[in-house]
């Protein structure tokens, strides 16, 4: 089960990666190097997601993390990788997250060589990586 998310180098999509880890129930959001701060409505997750500022990665084990990158050699993420996972890592737009900082790594396939927005790659790894949403 995961339980939260790591944002790192996350700017003008720290509102709508909030509404998404809400969304899919999930209720501690990490932020390492976000330069955005909150404004503007998060409608029904305003107060409900905890963000915690960290300044680094020392509290977690990184073998409990998914990090996502769309680096071309990386597996496909699929619903196998999420045994014992316990947080999806993130990065801005412009940030890139790399294998040598990160033993457990997995990309989006998707049509074209594009990144994804931080709340898309969310929604679809807090997916394929939670309980049944029924």
């Amino acid at each position: 089960m995961i339980e939260g998310v790591i944002l790192i180098g996350v700017g003008r999509n720290l509102n709508r990666a909030i509404r998404t880890c809400y969304s899919f129930g999930v209720y501690d959001i990490y932020c390492l190097n976000c330069t955005a701060k909150i404004k503007g409505g998060l409608y029904s997750a305003a107060g409900k997601v905890r963000l915690h500022e960290i300044k680094s990665l020392d509290l977690f084990n990184l073998e409990h993390i998914l990090v996502l990158e769309k680096t071309k050699s990386l597996p496909f993420l699929q619903r196998s990788l999420f045994e014992d996972i316990k947080y999806i890592a993130v990065g801005g737009e412009s940030v890139t997250l790399r294998q040598k900082e990160f033993p457990r790594m997995a990309r989006i396939a998707t049509a074209n060589n594009l990144c994804l927005t931080t709340e898309a790659a969310l929604a679809i790894a807090l997916y394929l990586g939670g309980e049944n949403y029924d």
